[in-house]
């Protein structure tokens, strides 16, 4: 009997795209927040930029968003960052480095 949820289930391996991360970045965020709350506040407004296969790029480079600097780099360690990577690695059975997109000081 043929999987319904097949077509939405994030792709697995080499195949896995930018646009396959993008379907399954708010069930990676429901996770994060059912783990962590405050990490979940720290990341949800993330855009995903850019993905080269391996690496991840968030970006929270947003000139427009707001009228003064919202530069929360201090609190997107890398050992929130593994956090990411380790839910990521569940749903996506592929490990995926993440990396962040600063503002420019």
């Amino acid at each position: 009997m043929p999987n319904s949820e097949s077509s939405t289930s994030p792709e697995t391996g080499s195949e896995l795209t930018l646009a396959a991360i993008k379907d399954g970045w708010n069930q990676l965020l429901d996770q994060l927040e059912s783990r962590n709350r405050a990490l979940w506040l720290i990341f949800f407004d993330a855009r995903l930029a850019a993905f080269d296969g391996s690496v991840l790029n968030l970006d929270f480079r947003d000139a427009d968003k707001f009228s003064t600097s919202h530069d929360f780099s201090f609190v997107r360690d890398q050992a929130k960052l593994a956090i990411l990577e380790e839910i990521a690695l569940s749903l996506y059975k592929v490990p995926i480095k993440i990396e962040v997109l600063e503002f420019n000081k």
